[in-house]
């Protein structure tokens, strides 16, 4: 045992914790808000406000955070003879490796695989259609009206029609709308798989309400140009409430699937 680590020893003989900085993602917040608040300023000014309640919430919570005695938490005091041995050198045929090798540390060592995020994207694609379905039988205007609200995206001449003609059925919205959705699904589960294990704690929380709140208004501020269709029709409620349901599902399969090693860089 060196010097210091005595020291540190002897200072430690008598503590049962130590006391360490408590994680937070309140600087991922205001990142985000003053990203939303600028893109805001050339795309809709809801988007701007959504930004602005981001910066000013995330900044609020990291400075409570950080008053005297909240930023920090107790953790297990580890004796030195417990804790993981240093590590030792290795020496290794560094004419064996391939060319541009770098040897490194990697964290994390485990993730889950990136199908999983394309499975529960698609699982919780399944899930929100569910609702929106659901919400075109409670509205009455029947099951076909959101699935062509969907493919007005890449049908401009839907544009013209009126409310009844968007309640009948059309085939080649049908097609556009399953490719449409089945694409986004799968595509931001991707994201979830990737993103969500490296959120701090309660990532069904964060994959289920925060995730989809976020999207939600960023998508309410794209939506004009996106979708100028289902931008004047949509019912913000159920689509609120499908997107976190759709969160909530993909959350749950990406979280609930086992992690594999990750293959060395």
């Amino acid at each position: 045992m060196n010097s210091s680590e005595a020291t540190m020893a002897e200072h430690g003989a008598n503590r049962e914790t130590i006391r360490m900085p408590i994680e937070t993602a309140s600087p991922l917040v205001v990142s985000l808000g003053i990203t939303l608040l600028c893109a805001g300023c050339v795309t809709n000014w809801a988007l701007s406000g959504l930004g602005a309640a981001l910066l000013i919430g995330g900044l609020a919570r990291w400075i409570s955070q950080l008053l005297p005695g909240r930023g920090e938490e107790e953790h297990a005091w580890v004796p030195i003879d417990q804790r993981a041995r240093a590590i030792e050198r290795v020496d290794v045929a560094i004419e064996s490796r391939p060319r541009g090798f770098i040897a490194r540390m990697q964290v994390p060592a485990q993730v889950h695989p990136y199908s999983t995020g394309v499975r529960g994207g698609i699982v919780g694609g399944a899930a929100m259609a569910i609702v929106a379905l659901a919400y075109g039988l409670v509205s009455g205007r029947g099951i076909w009206y959101p699935v062509n609200l969907l493919a007005a995206m890449l049908l401009p001449s839907m544009s013209e029609m009126t409310g009844a003609e968007l309640e009948q059925f059309d085939a080649t919205a049908l097609v556009l709308g399953l490719v449409i959705h089945t694409i986004v699904s799968a595509t931001s589960g991707l994201f979830y798989g990737i993103l969500l294990p490296t959120l701090p704690r309660y990532p069904v929380l964060w994959g289920g309400v925060i995730a989809p709140l976020l999207w939600t208004g960023a998508i309410y501020g794209f939506m004009g140009v996106l979708n100028p269709v289902m931008n004047s029709r949509v019912d913000w409620p159920w689509f609120i409430a499908s997107q976190v349901v759709y969160g909530a599902t993909a959350g749950l399969v990406v979280v609930r699937s086992k992690k594999v090693p990750l293959r060395p860089v």
